[in-house]
């Protein structure tokens, strides 16, 4: 009896399977047009189905005609892209000095600028329209500076007390 092959780049194929459909589907695309040379619209069907396990560079190339997130397609767990340190730096320091934002490209939501914490609920609820409208990196962007507005609401109301 052999052991089952191990795929340590993706973590369940009929997982993939689902996520890989779910990106084909939001991106408009039947099976046959997500196909290319070495990668039939059958062998699509049976990944989708989680009969089979892409290779790591077949993923990559799916995610890339998908605009997708490979790491996402893999594992369920998508890659948060933080700016660099050096242009975090150079960004709070124009601003410090008055600048206009630059780092922000999406539009921010208006509305509960009152408390930090009022601020963080508007900018979870406008993540979680992103989300809904399948903008992942857009809404992981927006759920991470409400966190960072409640921690901020937390360390006021510490300060406080």
């Amino acid at each position: 009896m052999t052991a089952p092959h191990y795929h340590s780049h993706v973590d369940d194929p009929a997982a993939v399977g689902r996520r890989l459909k779910d990106a084909r589907l939001s991106a408009g695309l039947s099976q046959r047009q997500l196909s290319f040379p070495g990668c039939s619209a059958a062998y699509i069907s049976r990944l989708e189905a989680g009969d089979r396990v892409p290779s790591l560079q077949l993923l990559r190339k799916l995610a890339q005609k998908l605009a997708a997130d490979e790491e996402f397609l893999a594992t369920g767990i998508e890659r948060v892209e933080q700016e660099s340190p050096d242009v975090i730096a150079a960004e709070v320091e124009r601003r410090l000095a008055g600048g206009s934002p630059e780092l922000r490209r999406e539009p921010r939501p208006t509305g509960g600028v009152g408390d930090p914490a009022g601020r963080a609920r508007v900018l979870w609820e406008h993540s979680r329209s992103l989300l809904q409208s399948g903008d992942r990196k857009g809404a992981a962007s927006f759920a991470r500076d409400a966190l960072a507005l409640l921690d901020f609401a937390d360390d006021v109301a510490l300060a406080r007390a």
